[in-house]
């Protein structure tokens, strides 16, 4: 094997920066294909690793196991304090059983308050995890005892955010809702606990310690468990273990009648909801890649042919095929090189806006960023690139006839293969555009008809915040009537507002308290055969704010407040009624509430809100009054409506009014309706752009592709214009002798898209909300347009072909 000496390397290399420089288009165009290829498929690749193929940083992984809970109406349910104990404690399969469930808290600082996520977490939890704190020490088993001082670990984001990183903090104490915790660790950073498709971080982790009243509560399901598969043991196994366990602890409480348990290893179980749409984005960027590649070669191939007289030169004067292949494979590694670094660049834009638009709806894909990893993908890319693409046209260049080129430097015997090899490349790009092409279609028509659904009420113009208050300043447990209500008062007050009013969960916010409704006189046997609902808390105001209309009865007022005359009362929505009342005045109508005894009677009949977001239909919903179910509160979502302009405008104001009333208020999470809403969609609008970019991205580069071929095709048949020409041949003929050719790549590039197309669209059902992979007016209107923009660039080099002289065109040889 002969190595080019270094200096011979360096020269060639100069020489083809020089020889790129002389063709700015060609190569310039070249370095742009490769940058879209290398940039997007690196972006997209490091998304898939860090969601499908990123170890879980855990010791041990492959050991832990998610458990869930089941009824006839889900499949992922949490569990009460109760039965999770009888579990943990029964359990040999497993090492151990530990639980984590969310809340919120008050955060006092010096000269202000802040709401922070917590999370509740048994001792346990850390051990199984092996997760070690970044300072100090995470939570214990002895953390969970009652007699244990309350003691907190804090995220390293909120430490370094609102204690400025100091060191000194641990062992202090802070105070969270008007209680001191001392600080005994500081958690690494990102640390997140998968559990199925949500992945939970938090600002402070605090330790499980159930009270008498949780551990007697069989029914009170909030915990979500993992477990940790003892030496010896399988998940299998343990499985089985926690079904026998868990029909015991049902046989032995029938209110559990109709419950059962599954686990499922954790590895690969976060990752499911998100594998076949990444995939697919991968398999799309890929498409991408290869027309990008293709364009390249295309050009490289164009370019190989203009040279054929220099190559022929080199030969006769005894230049081996390795000496004729190198300046071709030279120009091929420079414009690869800088594509790379530009790639790099894109891949970095690429995969900070992935990770910050996509954390939201994408947890798995959470503090995204650029690793060696993605740098060394994106290097092996470059390389496969520079081979693939400089391979084939150094190869085909160095096969030269010095005398058969040097004769005629524009014919030859290898310009028709030339010609076919760049045709078959254009026939791709255009198949492979128009898959993409289609794809991005079906989603784009799919997401409009999901946001163009009727929400239920009227979103704009209504501002949304959170407000939390420190329990500690309501001993008596009356934050409605003492901040609620005199918060929501000051801020009607303001110039501008039309209503005001609170809801336990903001429209939109998917997720809510629900629970199996009974009505009276139904047998109550077996409560997950019973259907459920969900159960938001709200002020009367609260309708006003929304403008959902009332379709019967009346709506919760003033009178409907916690005094033992008053009755319980419920306002319901139309979807209850439809699947519950069918054909009947549900007004009147009671369910039992609390126990056998206790009522609450439905007074009224609202329109539906989609609360769980556009894609799912309206789920049946149960409002109830806050002055007689939410005493005790201390977190309060507030909606406010203005009369006109932007709501945003009201932010000062409406945080004064609430600080006028408990200075220490928390204020966070202020936001438009429209922004709130646009969350719920953010799983589908990130797929959508991702797909959308791809597919501009595969146009332009087909559409160039065509114009590049047929402009390289015009260019060698200069010569036979022009004879054809002088020999009358008119301007039309020409034009439609190029035309015809383009649109004979164009057709048959079609074709075979048309084709793919069939099998590839069908894997985008999950993402088309309700649109048919065969809508014929998508397809329909995606070939014409890609035929339109296709035939738009064969055009320009027919034009120019038509209007070339014939004198010069003969001479130009």
């Amino acid at each position: 094997m002969r190595f080019v000496p270094a200096s011979t390397f360096v020269t060639e290399t100069l020489a083809a920066v020089r020889s790129l420089r002389r063709a700015p288009l060609v190569s310039g165009s070249a370095i742009l294909c490769i940058a879209l290829g290398i940039g997007s498929t690196a972006a997209i690749s490091s998304a898939i690793s860090r969601a499908l193929l990123q170890p879980l940083p855990f010791r041990e992984p492959e050991r832990l196991v998610t458990v869930y809970r089941t009824t006839p109406h889900f499949d992922t349910g949490p569990f009460s304090p109760a039965n999770y104990s009888d579990l943990a404690r029964e359990t040999h399969q497993l090492e151990g059983l530990a639980a984590i469930t969310p809340t919120t808290a008050l955060l006092q600082l010096t000269d202000e308050a802040a709401q922070v996520s917590v999370k509740r977490v048994t001792g346990n939890l850390f051990p199984l995890l092996g997760v070690r704190a970044l300072r100090g020490r995470m939570l214990t088993d002895d953390d969970d005892r009652a007699d244990a001082p309350q003691v907190v670990v804090i995220g390293e984001e909120l430490w370094r955010e609102r204690f400025g990183g100091d060191a000194s903090l641990i062992g202090k104490t802070i105070r969270l809702d008007g209680k001191e915790s001392t600080v005994v660790g500081i958690a690494p950073r990102g640390l997140g606990i998968p559990h199925g498709s949500q992945v939970f971080r938090s600002q402070v982790w605090t330790p499980m310690r159930f009270s008498p009243d949780e551990l007697s509560q069989r029914r009170s399901n909030y915990l979500n468990v993992l477990g940790k598969v003892a030496p010896g043991a399988t998940a299998q196994s343990a499985h089985a273990e926690l079904v026998r366990l868990f029909d015991n602890v049902v046989a032995a409480n029938p209110v559990l009648r109709g419950e059962q348990l599954r686990a499922l290893p954790l590895v690969g179980e976060g990752e499911r909801s998100v594998r076949k749409p990444l995939l697919l984005m991968f398999g799309a960027v890929g498409m991408v890649l290869f027309i990008a590649a293709t364009n390249v070669a295309s050009l490289l191939l164009a370019r190989a042919v203009q040279r054929r007289r220099e190559l022929a030169i080199r030969s006769a004067l005894g230049g081996t095929r390795g000496q004729l292949m190198r300046p071709v494979l030279s120009e091929s590694l420079v414009m690869t090189a800088i594509g790379l670094i530009a790639g790099l660049a894109l891949a970095w834009v690429g995969v900070r806006t992935i990770g910050s638009v996509a954390a939201v709806r994408l947890p798995q894909l959470a503090g995204l960023s650029v690793d060696y990893r993605v740098i060394a993908f994106a290097i092996a890319l470059a390389v496969v690139v520079a081979v693939c693409c400089g391979g084939l046209p150094a190869w085909r260049s160095s096969a030269v006839d010095p005398q058969d080129s040097l004769r005629d430097g524009r014919g030859g015997g290898t310009s028709r293969a030339h010609h076919r090899v760049l045709r078959s490349l254009v026939v791709a790009e255009v198949s492979l555009s128009l898959v993409l092409l289609l794809g991005a279609g079906l989603v784009i028509k799919g997401f409009a008809a999901l946001i163009d659904r009727d929400p239920g009420f009227d979103p704009q113009p209504i501002l949304t915040l959170q407000t939390t208050v420190s329990p500690q300043r309501y001993p008596d447990g009356n934050t409605i009537q003492r901040f609620l209500e005199p918060a929501l008062e000051k801020i009607r007050a303001i110039p501008g507002v039309d209503a005001a009013g609170s809801i336990s969960q903001i429209p939109y916010d998917n997720w809510g308290w629900n629970f199996n409704i009974r009505y009276e006189g139904q047998p109550g046997d077996d409560p997950t055969r019973l259907p459920m609902a969900e159960n938001r808390v709200a002020t009367p105001e609260f309708f006003q704010v929304t403008k959902q209309k009332l379709v019967a009865g009346r709506l919760i007022g003033p009178q409907d407040d916690g005094r033992r005359e008053s009755p319980t009362v419920v306002v319901v929505n139309q979807a209850l009624v439809r699947r519950d009342f069918p054909g009947k005045d549900p007004i009147g109508q009671r369910f039992y509430y609390t126990s056998d005894t206790s009522f609450a009677t439905i007074v009224g009949v609202v329109t539906d809100i989609r609360n769980f977001g556009p894609v799912e239909e309206a789920h049946p919903e149960v409002y109830s009054p806050f002055r007689q179910t939410g005493q005790g509160s201390s977190n309060f979502p507030i909606l406010v409506r203005v009369r006109r302009g932007n709501p945003a405008d009201l932010v000062g104001q409406v945080r004064a009014a609430i600080r006028s009333v408990d200075q220490q208020a928390a204020i966070t999470d202020v936001k438009t309706m429209p922004e709130v809403m646009a969350l719920s969609t953010g799983r589908a609008r990130f797929y959508l752009t991702l797909l959308s970019v791809f597919a501009a991205v595969a146009l332009v580069l087909a559409v160039s592709g065509i114009y590049g071929v047929l402009s390289y095709a015009v260019a060698q048949r200069t010569r036979e214009f022009g004879i054809r020409s002088a020999l009358g041949s008119t301007a039309g003929t020409t034009l439609r002798l190029v035309t015809t050719e383009g649109l004979r790549l164009i057709g048959l590039g079609v074709a075979i898209g048309l084709m793919g197309s069939f099998a590839v669209t069908r894997l985008l059902s999950a993402m088309l909300y309700g649109v048919s992979p065969l809508d014929r007016t998508t397809w329909a209107i995606t070939t014409v347009v890609l035929v339109a923009i296709g035939l738009l660039a064969a055009l320009i080099p027919a034009f120019r072909a038509a209007q070339a002289d014939p004198l010069l065109a003969i001479r130009s040889d």
